[in-house]
């Protein structure tokens, strides 16, 4: 399976940490850089990527907060 960079760097991240919460501006900060401007919507388009390609099964949205990765 192919994923683009932002992608497979999303996915090492919330899987380096199983179950643990991870807020949008972590992500984009550990994603995207604190310099750089990207849109409200990009994480969750490269979240419903991800989910497209692994299943909905392993990463799980809390709303208004963020995302994690579950193995269960």
């Amino acid at each position: 399976m192919y994923l683009p960079n932002k992608e497979f760097k999303l996915l090492v991240l919330l899987a380096s940490k199983p179950e643990r919460l991870f807020t949008r501006d972590e992500i984009y900060n550990s994603i995207w850089g604190s310099e750089v401007i990207v849109g409200d919507r990009t994480i969750d388009v490269h979240i419903r990527k991800l989910r497209e390609k692994l299943g909905n099964k392993y990463i799980q949205t809390i709303k208004g907060i963020g995302y994690k990765f579950t193995n269960k």
